[in-house]
């Protein structure tokens, strides 16, 4: 084998590796500052120090309003975010945008994971439930 094809493979392998275990950045805008912002920090850190296929980053985006604005904003333009917490007047307005959100039950259903709708209380249920059921 030539130096060239040598140092051709090199960099092909080197691309392919890195490529291969490159992680998945995930975007967690919210609205939490002060010491509720360094919570949600150490919650992203605490996760990302358990493995290293994700890497949760969270972005403070400003007050309930402000997020949930950058949210919408970011979603009509196609570049949202993977998860945003948002106030629950927010998260009406989030549910009853066509395709806005990913419902958690059915996300546990694609990916294989097991769901019990029970083990949320009956609150909560009740708030992020469709009419049909399904917890969003």
């Amino acid at each position: 084998m030539s130096i060239k094809s040598l140092l051709c493979t090199s960099a092909i392998l080197a691309t392919t590796m890195t490529a291969a275990y490159a992680e998945t950045e995930v975007q967690w805008w919210h609205a939490m500052g002060g010491a509720n912002g360094e919570r949600v920090n150490k919650i992203a850190e605490d996760f990302n120090a358990t493995q290293s296929d994700y890497k949760v980053v969270p972005v403070y985006k400003g007050n309930y309003t402000e997020t949930m604005t950058a949210a919408i904003a970011a979603f009509r333009a196609k570049e949202h975010p993977q998860i945003v917490q948002v106030f629950e007047v927010g998260t009406a307005t989030m549910m009853a945008a066509k395709g806005a959100i990913y419902p958690v039950e059915q996300l546990m259903k694609d990916t294989g994971e097991a769901f019990d709708g029970d083990a949320f209380l009956p609150a909560v249920v009740s708030y992020y439930e469709t009419p049909e059921g399904e917890l969003l």
